[in-house]
């Protein structure tokens, strides 16, 4: 089959296995959203590898998605800092970042990556169980156990994310990522578990935004700058939140 469709076919299907599948855990992630919105509180934003931040970074003062959300964007886990420095990898690591964040008793954390099992992910939710912090988990369970639990790569404690979490929205990447066959070639290319992740986050923000209105609440969400009067309307949230969301 030729590349470009086997890519779309493969996108196709997987958005579809979430729709059919995760909708109802995508909805209890909708709510706890939804209720700190309500509640004046802010939550946060993990992608706990190099190319999970790719979520973050898209609700990260992005127009159409909710303003109090802070986007955890440590420079150790952004490949523009150096993809193979491997921050990931390091136990404890994970700890430091989340204080440095703030993340504190009782508030809400999305958690995204695909495979669940690096250093980082299972200590923020580890830290996350210890704080008492809500987790939702952005992950592949298959993917996770199908790895080895000899595998190097993984934590100390050989634990998987989606056994952790308060809540598992699973985002179906396949082994190895990607997904296209090349004649002659052994390998596959091009993956797709930023285009789920980010597939599942918005859904999120939008039946979040839709929770909160139906309270009779307008629903906080940043208006492109590139728009006339989007500015203006934005002033009042970044003069509300700045310092408390870290990258504004």
């Amino acid at each position: 089959m030729e590349a470009v469709l086997q890519y779309y076919q493969s996108i196709d299907t997987t958005l579809k296995k979430i729709m059919e599948t995760q909708r109802p855990n995508i909805e209890r992630a909708a709510q706890l959203v939804a209720d700190c919105v309500l509640a004046d509180r802010i939550f946060h934003v993990f992608g706990t590898g190099g190319h999970s931040n790719m979520a973050t970074i898209e609700i990260c003062h992005r127009a159409g998605n909710l303003v109090p959300c802070n986007a955890i964007l440590d420079p150790g886990l952004s490949c523009e800092h150096g993809a193979t420095r491997w921050s990931e990898k390091i136990v404890g690591y994970a700890q430091q970042v989340l204080r440095y964040y703030r993340v504190k008793p009782g508030d809400l954390l999305i958690q995204f990556n695909a495979y669940g099992l690096n250093c980082v992910s299972i200590d923020t939710a580890m830290e996350c169980k210890r704080l008492g912090v809500t987790l939702v988990a952005v992950t592949s369970p298959a993917l996770s156990r199908s790895i080895s639990e000899d595998f190097p790569g993984r934590h100390p404690t050989k634990q998987n994310l989606c056994d952790l979490a308060d809540v598992v929205i699973d985002s179906f990447t396949p082994f190895g990522e990607a997904v296209v066959s090349i004649e002659g070639y052994q390998y596959k290319v091009s993956p797709i578990s930023t285009i789920s992740n980010i597939f599942i986050l918005n859904s999120i923000n939008a039946k979040a935004c839709e929770l909160i209105a139906a309270q009779g609440m307008a629903p906080p969400v940043w208006i492109s700058g590139n728009v006339p009067g989007g500015d203006k309307a934005n002033q009042d949230s970044l003069d509300r939140y700045f310092g408390t969301l870290r990258h504004l």
